[in-house]
């Protein structure tokens, strides 16, 4: 392994996951806010506006993120919109991922128990109020864990922005390793890279956040 090779790779892999946590990070923000608004709308009282949700989580869920990367990046120039590959690799991953996360929503607020509904509804709280003041925040912890889960999927999908001819961390481990001719190391740091990024960055985000959500609320004793 000559140094210019070595130099070569380093510099490859150190911008591979800069990429890939700045992808992550934004694409995690849109997948977040879609997520919770479209959520919510699907336990709407409006049947339109529940459609409208159920549409977009059903086409986001049932067809392919790389398919729907390339339409963004590809097609949409047919029609006279063009988008840089950093936005198309933000806002596409996020948005695939909100319908998921979506479903995450929707179902943490189901769950919370009928009584929370029924004594906000004698306390004459408008729907509005109740939701935001009694259900959310209740429903919030129960979904911060599979949310994590849903993040950690999140930052794994970002390998296919090669394909929107964005060097990331995978990309820039297969350069690296082309350069030098060392596979097995290369990969090897492309392969624990996510497991590390996922314990440093996601795992501990959540578990903040789930500390954070749970104070004021008394836990249940288990018999």
């Amino acid at each position: 392994m000559n140094e210019f090779a070595l130099g070569f790779s380093v510099a490859a892999l150190f911008k591979g996951v800069v990429v890939t946590l700045l992808v992550t990070t934004g694409a995690s923000l849109v997948a977040v806010a879609l997520g919770l608004a479209v959520g919510l709308v699907r336990v709407s009282t409006l049947a339109p506006l529940r459609w409208l949700a159920v549409a977009y989580i059903e086409f986001f869920r049932g067809t392919s993120m790389l398919v729907q990367l390339y339409w963004w990046f590809f097609v949409l120039p047919i029609f006279g919109l063009s988008l840089s590959p950093w936005t198309v690799a933000i806002v596409g991953v996020g948005m695939n991922v909100s319908g998921y996360g979506a479903e995450l929503v929707r179902a943490a607020i189901q769950s919370v128990d009928r009584g929370q509904y029924e004594a906000s509804t004698a306390l004459n709280f408008p729907r509005l109020t109740m939701m935001r003041r009694i259900i959310v925040p209740q429903a919030i912890r129960g979904m911060l864990p599979p949310w994590g889960n849903l993040l950690i999927e999140l930052l794994k999908g970002t390998s296919l922005i090669f394909f929107i001819t964005i060097t990331e961390l995978t990309t820039a481990s297969k350069l690296a390793a082309d350069a030098t001719g060392n596979y097995l190391l290369f990969f090897a740091i492309a392969l624990f890279g996510y497991y590390v990024i996922a314990r440093a960055m996601i795992t501990p985000l959540v578990r903040w956040l789930e500390r954070r959500f749970s104070r004021g609320f008394i836990r249940e004793a288990v018999a």
